[in-house]
Order: structure tokens, then C-alpha cells, then sequence
């Protein structure tokens, strides 16, 4: 016998209990249940509101959801670049600065070596001179042996074009460069005289410590302004002082600077030097310079070229002396 019981009457849950305790909602409907108590047939499928939120949330993002999250992604980078850029060059200028003080300790080894005498600039054209190297070789490669990191002797703040007109190859590897750094050649190592002239420490240097020996170098235009400095790697590898000194560039013509020209503007900047290979100033307006002592800082071009701050251009801290009254 099957008793048949209303759920509006007889559950003992009843309609109303079994709405709150499952939060259903259903239609009315009956409950089977055998004589025996054992089988019970609902009448009605439940179907509860957690089920169907979960179901109803699984659409993602919307459309102006991803392009506000857009919008700030952009926004940081615009934030972010400026800084990283600005991070990147200024540890450039450091390690540039770094790379001068390591090629200024391998040139005091040099000299140690040496009876306390500077090298020269580089070989003559004679390739006889070039001995122990097979190919002609420059004040980086006379001190390489003393300072073996290839990668100090080019400056880190080169750009693109710089970085193809001032590179030079090393004599003993024509596969590696070196580049942006030039030489006090004038005073410290000139091979163009004859015999080749050796400044020395303590005789031709008495105040290292106020003594440019390397900076960097722009190069130069080669006596026409059209020319880009160092184009064509035209005194990629010296610097000259502002003035033209007692020693000369080049002694047999009376050249005053490395590729030529007897004098240039006296009050003439880096716009209008067409002859000098004068110092570049790539490190935020500054050029890095060493000493013959082997400290190094940052230095404007205009205070390299004041040694007393007159105003006037003066040989000081170049020629040895400190003394701004001697070219």
C-alpha cells in the first residue's frame, strides 16, 4: 500500500521548512513513500541560488575592465622608461669613468717599466717601428700588456655613429677596438718628432696630480665644419690642449693640432673648432678625464682649458706644469 502525502500537508518538514533550510525554490508537487519507509520519490527538482550565481559569474572581464587595466599598464611604462633610460646612462658615465682610471693604472705601470717615461701615441708609419707588432700600434696597445681588459679602453658612451668613426683596432687583434679616449700626445708621447719624444715623470710631468694624460675625445673635423668630429676616424685616439703648445702636433709644418691648422678661435667652443681633436663631453655635459697620478673625475670643457680660471684659455692643466703662463 502506498500512502500518498501532500507536501502542503503532511511532510513533516513541510513546503516552507524545506525552502529555508535548502533555499529552494520549487513547484508543489507530492512525495512517494513505500509501505515499507524505505523509498522516497520527491516530485519536484530543486535547483538552489548558489548554483546558478557560480554558473552566472564565469563570463571573465569586460570590455571597459581590460582597458582600464590598459590604461594603467601604459601609464607606468610612461612612468617607468624615463627613469630606466636616465638609470642606464648614468651607469654608463660611471662605468666610463671607471674604465679611465684602469687604463690611467696601467699607464703607471707602463712608465714604472720604463724608467718613468710616457709612451708614445702611436708608432711612425715605418714598419720597422712597429716591432714587437705586426700591424701599427697606438698608445692602447703599448700599455695592454699592463692593463689586459679590452673592454676599458672604449667608452660605454658612444652612440652609433661615434661608436663606427672613433674605434680603432688593437695591433696584437684586429678582431677587438678601442675607441673615445684620447691622448695628451703633446706633451706626454709624440712620435712625429724625430727622434720620438718620451715626456718623463718628474722631468717633463713635475705636477701629476693637475696633468691630463686621457679624456674623451670628440676627434676632429678635419678643418671643415661640414665634417662631423672624429669622422672617419680623424684623430679618434688623441686630444689636443686648446692652445698650441711649444712642442707643435707636428713639428716639420708647425701644425698646432693633430690633423693640422695653426691656431682656432680664441674664445671658439666645440661648434667651431675645426682643426682641434678637443675633449667630448658625453657624461650629462662633462667630459671624464684622468690624471698622471691616476685619479680621474668629470671635468667641463671650458675648466680643462682654464687651469687658473681666468676666463682665458690657457695650457695649465695640460702641459705638465701647471702652469698656465707655459704652452
Amino acid at each position: 500500500m502506498i500512502l500518498q502525502l501532500n507536501l502542503n500537508r503532511s511532510c513533516s518538514l513541510g513546503r516552507h521548512g524545506i525552502e529555508k533550510r535548502l533555499g529552494a525554490t520549487h513547484a508543489r508537487g507530492e512525495v512517494r513513500v513505500s509501505q515499507d519507509g524505505m523509498q522516497i520519490e520527491p516530485a519536484t527538482t530543486y535547483s538552489t541560488p548558489f548554483v546558478r550565481t557560480m554558473r552566472g559569474n564565469s563570463s571573465g572581464f569586460t570590455l571597459i575592465e581590460l582597458l582600464v587595466v590598459i590604461s594603467i599598464i601604459v601609464l607606468l611604462i610612461g612612468i617607468l622608461l624615463p627613469t630606466l633610460g636616465a638609470t642606464r646612462k648614468a651607469a654608463a658615465a660611471a662605468a666610463g669613468l671607471s674604465n679611465l682610471r684602469q687604463i690611467g693604472l696601467g699607464l703607471a705601470n707602463y712608465h714604472n717599466d720604463n724608467l718613468q717615461f710616457y709612451p708614445m701615441h702611436s708608432s711612425n708609419s715605418d714598419p720597422s717601428t712597429w716591432a714587437p707588432f705586426t700591424n701599427r700600434p697606438r698608445w692602447a696597445d703599448y700599455i695592454f700588456e699592463y692593463m689586459q681588459n679590452v673592454d676599458v679602453y672604449r667608452s660605454p658612451l658612444l652612440d652609433s655613429r661615434e661608436l663606427e668613426d672613433l674605434s680603432k683596432p688593437f695591433a696584437h687583434d684586429q678582431t677587438q677596438y678601442h675607441g673615445g679616449y684620447g691622448y695628451n700626445f703633446q706633451y706626454l708621447g709624440n712620435s712625429r718628432f724625430n727622434p720620438s719624444f718620451h715626456a718623463r715623470r718628474g722631468l717633463d710631468v713635475v705636477v701629476p696630480t693637475s696633468t691630463i694624460t686621457f679624456s674623451d675625445t670628440a676627434g676632429s673635423r678635419g678643418g671643415s665644419l661640414a665634417n662631423l668630429p672624429g669622422a672617419g676616424a680623424e684623430a679618434a685616439y688623441v686630444v689636443d690642449p686648446p692652445l698650441a703648445s711649444s712642442r707643435g702636433a707636428h713639428p716639420a709644418d708647425g701644425r698646432a693640432y693633430y690633423p693640422g691648422g695653426s691656431v682656432e678661435e680664441p674664445n671658439g667652443n666645440a661648434n667651431s673648432y675645426v682643426w682641434r681633436s678637443f675633449p667630448a663631453e658625453r657624461n650629462s655635459g662633462a667630459a671624464n678625464v684622468a690624471f698622471t697620478d691616476g685619479h680621474a673625475k668629470t671635468m667641463r670643457m671650458t675648466a680643462m682649458d682654464d687651469f687658473n680660471g681666468d676666463g682665458a684659455k690657457d695650457n695649465g692643466y695640460w702641459n705638465g706644469k701647471a702652469d698656465a703662463d707655459v704652452n
